[in-house]
């Protein structure tokens, strides 16, 4: 508002290089006076003033939004958003952090721009992560983008141009016995074991690659999964060709870690062997939609296929629904064992010579495998468990 002889509170005008008037606005904010400018007309300058003391009045005025084109990204929300973050996988958030401080280092708030998020997005698809991981960066920092327009540190939110990567919500891909066994020969030694254990196991990329050899525990068969996608302590089960594989493994003469790095006082960089290793081998074999986490769902795919019951596949998946079934997991893990025998000897002859049969048993053919009836025509009750499950065909069902 104008004051008596037209002298304007906060408004300066100054001659520049040229003899040309400019005009800068003052204003007191918690304590300190603080200048912006420049600005060509007095007009555009008295709106800057008056929409200043707005924000100030509602508690959004952020002197450094125009000061200085906006917070640092990198230095300033990312790195606050994470210190306070309260998600489950912290781990998780602190690489997303990580990754969009080094891709926008120094850049400002007002500086991304739709393009500059879309560039981010397709190198991310580039390096062979899977759609859904790509998401799961990409609204990392939409929320913080969100919090800054929230807040007054941003005008707008540049995401609301940039749309995200589909992601396919039909059949859930696994492997098939020929295709993991063409997997492993291409990877060949050692990965070609690391892939097996995966399948093995259903360990997630992280839980497998964060491994300590003081989580292993042979003779019980039992992992210690310190930090899980649930966020508590989760307990996984080793079939006897998985513990054969770690066995074979001589990483502890060195290192804490299964799978350490060059240097054996750091675990290997997953996503860097993911990017570098798995990936060009899955493209040169052409195996369309698979991803690591492939490796999870073709675990429990060979435990539904060979007739485990629900529960018992979500306690070894670790997907609990209830307090209970998680502790059974590991707890009280005979029933598990035997189940889990099965993911081992999926596609592979029996052991079990046909002469060994009572001879009060016949075999009735069912789909591409058999089930044994007595006789006297009771048949094995469903949900028993068998160590081997006789018969069944490599990738039958896929």
């Amino acid at each position: 508002m104008a004051r008596a002889g037209r002298k304007d509170r906060g408004l300066l005008a100054k001659k520049d290089s040229t003899g040309k008037t400019v005009w800068y606005v003052r204003l007191y904010h918690e304590g300190r006076e603080r200048r912006f400018g420049s600005f060509s007309t007095k007009t555009a300058a008295r709106d800057f003033y008056e929409k200043a003391k707005q924000e100030q009045k509602t508690g959004r005025f952020f002197p450094e939004r125009y000061q200085h084109g906006g917070y640092a990204l990198a230095e300033e929300l990312i790195t606050a958003h994470v210190a306070v973050s309260t998600v489950r996988n912290l781990a998780a958030e602190k690489h997303y952090g990580d990754w969009w401080k080094d891709r926008l280092n120094g850049k400002r708030l007002n500086a991304v721009t739709p393009g500059l998020l879309e560039e981010a997005q397709g190198k991310l698809l580039a390096e062979g992560l899977a759609p859904q991981t790509v998401v799961h960066y990409m609204k990392f920092l939409r929320h913080i983008f969100n919090k800054a327009v929230r807040d007054g540190k941003l005008e707008k939110n540049p995401f609301a141009q940039v749309k995200l990567p589909k992601v396919a919500t039909g059949k859930t891909r696994f492997l098939a016995h020929e295709e993991e066994e063409a997997l492993t020969l291409k990877l060949g030694t050692p990965y070609g074991a690391w892939v097996r254990f995966a399948v093995l196991t259903g360990l997630r990329l992280s839980e497998q690659f964060n491994l300590r050899w003081a989580d292993v525990d042979l003779e019980r068969g039992i992992l210690t999964l310190p930090h899980t996608k649930a966020g508590h302590v989760q307990y996984a089960h080793l079939n006897e060709e998985a513990k054969a594989i770690l066995r074979g493994f001589d990483s502890w003469q060195r290192s804490a870690w299964v799978f350490p790095s060059e240097n054996p006082a750091t675990r290997l960089d997953q996503r860097n062997f993911y990017s570098r290793v798995f990936v060009p081998a899955v493209q040169a074999l052409k195996l369309e939609g698979v991803t690591w986490h492939t490796l999870r769902h073709t675990f429990a795919s060979r435990l539904a296929m060979s007739g485990q019951a629900e529960g018992t596949i979500a306690a070894l998946l670790r997907h609990s629904t209830t307090g209970l079934v998680r502790r059974y997991a590991h707890l009280s893990p005979t029933h598990l064992k035997a189940a889990i025998e099965t993911v081992a000897s999926f596609g592979k002859p029996s052991p079990i010579r046909p002469e060994t049969r009572q001879a009060n048993e016949e075999e009735v053919p069912i789909l591409n495998g058999t089930v044994t009836k007595t006789v006297t025509g009771e048949t094995v009750a469903e949900g028993t468990v068998r160590e081997v499950v006789e018969n069944f065909g490599a990738g039958d069902g896929i």
